[in-house]
């Protein structure tokens, strides 16, 4: 098994795995074994354990976790917070251990309501979130902050607002947006088509959710 315990520096490949269980379970574990840091919520560390790997900090409540996963050889992070997600943990840990960005995985499992939850956990954090999902990669938009992502020409790409956006804009794609406005009840855009080698995205104010699809084979990659 690899070893739970990490006592090394502030990295930039942070894994958090929650208990989704939807990339499927070989590619989840790529993702784990390129990562240099591994976080689980609570049942995300059993899925990560059917592959011997033990994550170097498990965090939650712990009402879910296999007895494998609390005799593993990691550090543990109670936190009974019933008001607070598993993902919430996961990430305030993160923060805690000086990291400030991190790669989330098992996140589109079965139930609408946590996938939901997991998008608005990742909205309230100050840290730099991606969203390993099973077609491709995630981010929260939280205006000022554009996010530039290498893609190649055909991709397919999605910017919904979680939130009325001002100043909108999406350029690299067939429909690009250029200061626009974006909201649930008017203008969104889904199922773009990537035209360039790089996409970019940004909003002036509000919430987005920017989606980018990758064929699987071209994942886990962290140089986006």
């Amino acid at each position: 098994m690899r070893q739970g315990q990490y006592n090394g520096p502030v990295c930039t490949r942070v894994f958090g795995v929650l208990a989704g269980a939807d990339m499927g379970s070989e590619k989840l574990a790529e993702w784990a074994q390129s990562a240099d840091l591994i976080l689980a919520a609570d049942a995300g560390a059993d899925l990560l354990l059917t592959h011997g790997i033990v994550p170097h900090y498990i965090v939650g409540d712990m009402d879910s976790l296999s007895r494998e996963a609390r005799c593993a050889p990691t550090a543990m992070h109670v936190r009974d917070d019933q008001h607070a997600t598993d993902c919430d943990k996961l990430l305030a840990l993160a923060e805690e251990l000086g990291h400030r960005e991190l790669t989330l995985g098992g996140v589109e499992g079965d139930r609408a309501d946590h996938v939901l939850a997991t998008w608005l956990s990742v909205a309230r954090s100050p840290l730099k979130v991606r969203l390993a999902l099973r077609w491709g990669l995630g981010w929260v938009l939280k205006g000022a902050n554009p996010i530039l992502v290498q893609v190649e020409p055909g991709q397919t790409v999605s910017l919904l607002p979680l939130a009325d956006c001002i100043g909108a804009t999406l350029t690299g794609v067939q429909w690009p947006l250029h200061d626009e406005m974006l909201a649930w009840h008017r203008t969104v855009s889904i199922s773009n088509v990537a035209r360039e080698s790089r996409i970019e995205a940004s909003i002036d104010v509000g919430l987005a959710a920017l989606i980018v699809e990758f064929p699987p084979h071209k994942l886990p990659r962290w140089d986006v």
